[in-house]
């Protein structure tokens, strides 16, 4: 009988352990889980990327479920494998091959009699309010087979306390070979607190909980990005006391030979009970032999830190390195998961590098009053202590607020949507750095352009009546095939005027005006280390007329094939960068040099002064115009820092036709204005100096 009770007290217990679950929280993470899915967070119809598929329509005022729907992998919940599962618009996910009515709309606790046994639930969302339309119930699979992740995204769904016009993006994941459950929080507006319940519901009694749920406040901003998202991962089993986690390998992605010996550095979060005050670092190259080190590290529960070997790392020859970097000896103890210890990543060691030149991409607007302080931040403060060559800048004018900027184009509201930006002021820097211009420092800067870059481009162009050429030409410092490596042209007019509307700026720098050939740039290709590459002429015949928009509106904005809105085509310039449009990478830019061999007047309009030849050589500059009367007539020219560089006398002009030539002998090579006043009138004409 003893041991009929001691195998029964035995079963219950292996009963207890494999029914029960823990989670861990990522918080701020700044991406979704293993960074897989960087998809934007649009609804369907709204800007949702390719490749998901609607599940359940919105606007559901009764909660429903889904048809019994195919999981693309087996998962293991809680001991069972299962290869369907139905999903309710009340944000419950179910294992269940029986379902009843589906749960109500309510943030109601778990464990919850209303809800299937061997579900995953995110209760307090509905389909219902003013975003019903798009409230729909989206799946997608991201990453390799092994270790794929299944999305159940609850794509522009309401609130119950935020409101009916209130909207939010959840997900349940459920992932691949680790039978990991994730609930992840993508986006949010408006900021206000909200009362959800996230959590795995084993049965009616038995259920495991993220710390606050019922009135769990969602963090997600309305950022359509993954860069602030945090989520919560469910495990089955006892939580360990011991576990360190390998976040990101964040030694650089390519090292130059010339820069050796190189440090290896990761970012582990401690997912253990414990805190961890010691370990060992440890780093393997092409899983080759195991190189340790002690470290000192201060990681509570849930902590994350960046760990440094103190063994440095010098690689003999260039190639490609598998670095494989984890922790051990946590505390004194052994890690008591191995499976996720690990930073991985693939690092391609190169003879040398070349300069990097920084891309700064501004989203800004005339009608933006706090995008003023960014805009003289950089355009003053930051630029200026720098030789132009680098870096390199584009401007983006928005469509918002209000009614938006005149020069609003469509190529820039496309690499808006690249980088989700749906605010503004807003930079990105390299692809990478996402913030206000107005905080960007010199300290920031340097630290762009100190990151070695591996690849070089050659760039020339030529403006030529309204025919603008662009010549381009790439060299790779190593061998590079990406097929989301994209070469993108841009041309840009360095000041304009006519945009301006409501913030009180006057002049805009480095608006784009054209991308060749669209905003969706060109393929790279496979490319072989040291071997020049030459793209075709890229060419931009400036079309029709210029007109001024009343707004950036999508009814107003310039089409480019009949129209344009430049002011000046001799202030125009041209940047190239190339991109990984996947990982919003920017591996390089470059400012290309320019010729102006003529220009025509772009605007249809004249000044009613001639200047000839322009762009001229040869020390002199012959200027012709008429006036009706002399009296109170001045004529200047003007650099482009608005210097006055040449006066000419007014008793050496006369009423009717007016013919001189400019000696120009000590003027360095630029741009140029020269500017008549007069009695009521003024009137100027643009001249470049070769």
């Amino acid at each position: 009988m003893k041991k009929l009770i001691l195998s029964l007290v035995t079963v219950l217990f292996f009963t207890a352990l494999s029914a029960q679950y823990y989670y861990v929280p990522y918080m701020n993470a700044g991406q979704n889980p293993r960074g897989l899915n960087k998809d934007a967070e649009y609804p369907v119809g709204g800007g949702i990327s390719a490749g998901w598929t609607t599940l359940l329509a919105g606007d559901q005022t009764t909660p429903v479920w889904s048809s019994r729907t195919k999981l693309p992998f087996t998962f293991n919940f809680n001991g069972t494998n299962y290869d369907s599962f139905y999903v309710s618009s009340s944000g419950v996910l179910t294992f269940s091959s029986v379902v009843g009515a589906a749960p109500a709309y309510a943030s109601a606790a778990l464990p919850d009699a209303t809800i299937p046994n061997n579900s995953a639930c995110i209760r307090g969302i509905l389909t219902t309010g003013a975003n019903s339309a798009y409230a729909n119930i989206v799946t997608k699979t991201f990453g390799n087979a092994g270790s794929r992740q299944f999305y159940v995204t609850f794509s522009a769904y309401n609130e119950l306390s935020l409101g009916s016009s209130a909207y939010l993006w959840v997900s349940i994941m459920l992932e691949e070979g680790s039978n990991s459950i994730y609930f992840v929080d993508q986006r949010k507006y408006p900021t206000t607190a909200t009362k959800v319940a996230m959590g795995v519901q084993i049965n009616s009694s038995s259920a495991y909980s993220v710390a606050g749920s019922p009135n769990l406040n969602l963090t997600a901003t309305s950022t359509a990005s993954d860069a602030d998202n945090s989520y919560y991962k469910f495990s089955r089993g006892v939580q360990p006391a011991y576990n360190a986690e390998g976040i990101l390998n964040t030694v650089p992605d390519y090292l130059a030979l010339t820069q050796v010996p190189f440090n290896i550095k990761a970012v582990f979060k401690n997912i253990g009970t414990v805190a961890i005050s010691s370990c060992n670092i440890n780093y393997s190259i092409n899983n080759g032999p195991k190189v340790t080190a002690p470290a000192t590290v201060s990681m509570a529960s849930y902590a994350t830190a960046t760990v440094t070997s103190t063994a440095t790392w010098t690689p003999t020859m260039v190639g490609t390195y598998k670095v494989t970097v984890w922790l051990s000896n946590i505390n004194g103890n052994a890690d008591e998961q191995g499976a996720n210890d690990s930073a991985i990543k693939n690092v391609i060691v190169v003879p040398d590098f070349v300069q990097r030149v920084a891309l700064h991409e501004v989203f800004t607007s005339s009608t933006c009053g706090p995008c003023v302080a960014g805009n003289i931040n950089i355009d003053n403060n930051i630029f200026p202590k720098y030789d132009p060559s680098q870096y390199a800048v584009i401007k983006y004018q928005m469509s918002w607020p209000g009614t938006g900027d005149p020069y609003t184009t469509a190529e820039g509201n496309v690499r808006r949507t690249l980088y989700a930006v749906n605010s503004i002021p807003n930079m990105q820097v390299d692809g990478g750095w996402n913030g206000n211009a107005g905080s960007y420092t010199v300290a920031l800067f340097d630290q762009f352009t100190a990151k070695p870059a591996f690849i070089k481009i050659e760039s020339t162009h030529k403006i030529n009546f309204k025919k603008v050429t662009v010549d381009v030409k790439v060299t790779p410092l190593s061998d590079f095939n990406n097929p989301n490596m994209k070469v993108f042209v841009a041309i840009l007019e360095k000041t304009t005027v006519k945009n301006v509307k409501s913030n009180g700026e006057t002049e805009f720098h480095h608006v784009l005006k054209k991308m060749l050939p669209d905003a969706n740039g060109t393929a790279l290709g496979a490319v072989t280390k040291g071997t020049a590459k030459v793209f075709p002429t890229m060419t931009f015949t400036v079309p029709g007329n210029v007109r001024l928009p009343i707004d950036g509106q999508t009814a107003n904005i310039i089409n480019l094939a009949t129209e344009n809105s430049i002011e000046e085509l001799q202030d125009c310039e041209v940047v190239v960068f190339i991109q990984d449009i996947a990982t919003k990478e920017v591996f390089q830019a470059a400012n290309s040099a320019g010729t102006i061999l003529s220009v025509d007047d772009v605007n249809n309009e004249t000044s009613g002064i001639r200047v000839y030849p322009n762009p001229s050589a040869a020390g002199s500059t012959n200027l012709s115009f008429n006036l009706n009367s002399t009296e109170q007539v001045k004529v200047n020219v003007y650099n482009t820092l608005g210097q006055v560089v040449l006066s000419i006398d007014a008793k050496d002009l006369v009423q009717g036709s007016n013919s001189i030539t400019l000696n120009t002998e000590s003027f360095a090579k630029g741009v140029y204005t020269v500017k008549i006043e007069g009695n009521g009138f003024s009137s100027m004409e643009k001249f470049i100096i070769q």
